[in-house]
């Protein structure tokens, strides 16, 4: 009988847990995000059941001080951003007993296509054997041929590139090795077998020069 109490109170929710999503589901917090979400945007009840959402898919926010969760929420809000769902635009990352905000790139890609000032958006990585011209200098020069008789030879660069509307364009390219140098000192799982760096090192690549243009070299808006 001890047992079967103890499995039933595993499964049901702590009172900061209870209190966290009364809190979400609040006149309070509701009225909150409503002056937070961009107009035209996503609408104040689906916003709330995207974070009630994101509780669920990721427990560990429940382990967090509800402040901090609520915090995330309503800096996610404010660029009509959905935290921790699959279209994948922001992340709500548990640290500890607090919880950190982060953009992720295809947030950043839609805050850039928020402007109306992008036409539109490449992404290459640029190998040994594919023709290439980068040069820098009072005009900016950039060509990328990718090979594509045969193999294109070893990874040399990576690189986003972004057509403006007035004609001009925004571009951001790394090595490899300044790949590699981004991921091992943002990402703490780098070197695991399991780290998407290790198993598909191109994704992550891209993702990392995307994440670059839109955040630094792009105009956002909500």
């Amino acid at each position: 009988q001890d047992i079967a109490n103890m499995k039933k109170q595993s499964r049901s929710m702590t009172k900061q847990q209870s209190d966290l999503k009364s809190m979400i589901q609040s006149g309070d917090f509701k009225t909150q995000i409503k002056n937070a979400l961009p107009k035209g945007g996503l609408t104040t009840e689906r916003y709330v059941s995207a974070c009630l959402t994101a509780l669920a898919v990721t427990p560990k926010l429940m382990q967090c001080t509800p402040s901090s969760v609520l915090k995330a929420f309503m800096e996610s809000a404010r660029f009509g951003l959905e935290p921790n769902s699959p279209l994948g635009e922001a992340h709500l990352v548990p640290y500890g007993n607090r919880v950190e905000f982060l953009i992720a790139y295809r947030g950043m890609m839609k805050l850039a296509w928020n402007t109306g000032m992008i036409k539109s958006l490449d992404f290459d990585k640029v190998c040994s054997l594919d023709k290439f011209v980068y040069k820098k200098g009072r005009e900016v020069m950039f060509e990328h041929t990718p090979n594509l008789l045969g193999d294109r030879g070893k990874e040399i660069a990576y690189y986003a590139l972004a057509e403006l509307n007035n004609g001009g364009f925004a571009l951001h390219i790394m090595t490899k090795e300044e790949i590699v140098k981004h991921g091992k000192h943002y990402s703490r799982s780098y070197s695991s077998k399991s780290s998407p760096w290790q198993t598909d090192f191109d994704a992550m690549a891209y993702k990392t020069v995307i994440r670059q243009l839109c955040d630094k070299k792009l105009p956002k808006a909500t």
